[in-house]
């Protein structure tokens, strides 16, 4: 890699130069003879610090403080662990933690919480999780002892093997718990989680929307409107619908306040009489070029004369309900979205006249910033609208979740151990949507994700001198960010 010539005078003997970011930072490697190899790996040991044109070069704290404590003291009295993610973890969960000594065994509960913990923090598979434990500072409080595969693995298997614990949890979260706001919950079409096991016996080829077929299974979510969080999954062999488990899922978790919200292309004559057949809730949209969607209200000049609107987050929404084959519609017409759709299809008339024509602009043009859903549920249109808008919210949020902690494939060859693997995922997917939920209300969102702040905590250490604790220099800018998202930890647990 090319270095600017006030950054190669930096250069040193077992040091390298990396650019990340737009910056250039100094590490020190070793070379380690590898035998399979019959040559030497540079293996990256630790960053020594950043370099600066105009500052020059600037060595990390946590580099300063570790050469300072091995100066200051034996190095049998010092102790280095990372802090910031247990901390960070061990607060979003404070009253998920707090509810589950009820049901789990103590020595379970510690190692479940230790992997969930390391999906949350390093997307770790259980291979590298007794190196992750023994450098965490949770190793202090959680498992005290070598967490070993087998260890790991013999737990998962226990807990998979005990779903009831986990539906007791589930339930009590929601049901048992006085100050919940969980008065309504979501459910949507499952997600789709390739994996190659030829031993779990619930996987096996189906479609998903990537139009990938290889052997999947299939996991059904159930969301509370009101805390914007999972509380309820269930894993789902990989080729049965989605319909046919869903009353199987309301049953297990024994609610009836739950509204399935299809994605676009559920729709279908069979699907909405199965549904109905079985007394499930459900809103479900249309596909545009659907024959029974009424467009010709749309059609009329005037017609804003004859229907209402109402405003969802600072936009105006257009709306008419319609009864057709004993079924009631409602179209919606977003008039922001209609002009950008316009503007983009004249656009591609341009780019690619073999796709796009005026002829096709002129077809669609009465269909555009259109959304058509149809209900069993007895709500007022705008309640329908922002119903179905809530299926988005999780969508975005699910998204993130799935490729953040690389949730998108499984190795597991053990049916049990897989659902126990499932449950720990699950607890890191309710802390990743509660951290999502903070950026959301202090409103920084578009500055941060949660993965940011998550790398953030990991720059947090504490270090032992003379067998006392103590947490390492933080920058005022990771303070005030913590103290704006109402994340406390370093205040609390110094």
């Amino acid at each position: 890699m090319y270095l600017p010539e006030w950054v190669q005078k930096y250069k040193e003997p077992r040091t390298e130069i990396k650019k990340v970011g737009g910056y250039f930072y100094k590490y020190q490697v070793e070379y380690r003879y590898n035998k399979e190899k019959k040559r030497s790996d540079k293996i990256t040991v630790e960053l020594l610090g950043k370099i600066t044109e105009k500052e020059g070069f600037i060595p990390s704290e946590k580099h300063l403080l570790k050469k300072r404590a091995e100066r200051s003291v034996a190095p049998e009295n010092v102790d280095i662990k990372m802090f910031g993610v247990y901390g960070l973890f061990s607060e979003l969960l404070e009253e998920e933690i707090q509810g589950m000594k009820t049901f789990f065994d103590s020595k379970d509960l510690e190692i479940l919480l230790s992997v969930a913990m390391m999906r949350f923090a390093h997307e770790a598979p259980i291979k590298r999780m007794q190196h992750l434990h023994h450098q965490d500072y949770c190793s202090l409080f959680w498992h005290k002892r070598a967490l070993t595969d087998k260890i790991i693995t013999d737990t998962l298997r226990y807990i998979g093997e005990n779903r009831q614990l986990i539906l007791d949890w589930m339930k009590s979260r929601i049901f048992g718990n006085k100050n919940s706001t969980a008065k309504e919950f979501v459910m949507i079409d499952s997600t789709h989680i390739t994996t190659t096991s030829n031993h779990l016996h619930i996987n096996a080829p189906g479609y998903n929307p990537d139009r990938n077929f290889d052997e999947q299974i299939r996991l059904m979510y159930m969301f509370a409107c009101g805390l914007k969080q999972p509380v309820y999954y269930r894993l789902i062999n990989g080729n049965i619908s989605d319909v046919s488990s869903m009353k199987l899922c309301l049953e297990e978790f024994k609610t009836d306040k739950v509204i399935f919200i299809a994605d676009k292309g559920f729709y279908s004559k069979l699907n909405i009489r199965i549904l109905n057949d079985n007394n499930l809730k459900y809103i479900i949209p249309l596909y545009r070029n659907n024959k029974l969607i009424d467009f010709s209200p749309l059609k009329q000049i005037d017609f804003k004369k004859n229907n209402s609107f109402f405003v969802y987050q600072n936009r105006v929404i257009w709306y008419y309900s319609y009864q057709k084959e004993g079924q009631k519609f409602t179209t919606f017409l977003d008039e922001k979205l209609r002009m950008e759709e316009e503007r983009d299809y004249i656009l591609r008339i341009g780019t690619h006249p073999e796709k796009y024509d005026k002829e096709g602009f002129d077809n669609k043009l009465h269909s555009f910033g259109t959304i058509t859903l149809t209900t069993n549920t007895e709500v007022e249109p705008q309640e329908l609208y922002e119903k179905y808008k809530q299926r988005n919210e999780i969508e975005v949020m699910f998204d993130s979740y799935k490729n953040f902690l690389k949730a998108d494939r499984m190795y597991m060859q053990n049916r049990m151990v897989l659902e126990g693997w499932l449950m720990a995922n699950f607890i890191a997917m309710i802390a990743y949507y509660k951290l999502y939920d903070k950026l959301m209300i202090a409103k920084q969102l578009s500055k941060y994700s949660p993965k940011d702040i998550i790398e953030i905590s990991k720059s947090i250490f504490k270090i032992k001198i003379n067998d006392q604790w103590h947490t390492t220099e933080t920058t005022k800018k990771t303070r005030e960010l913590l103290e704006k998202l109402n994340i406390d930890y370093l205040k609390r647990r110094s």
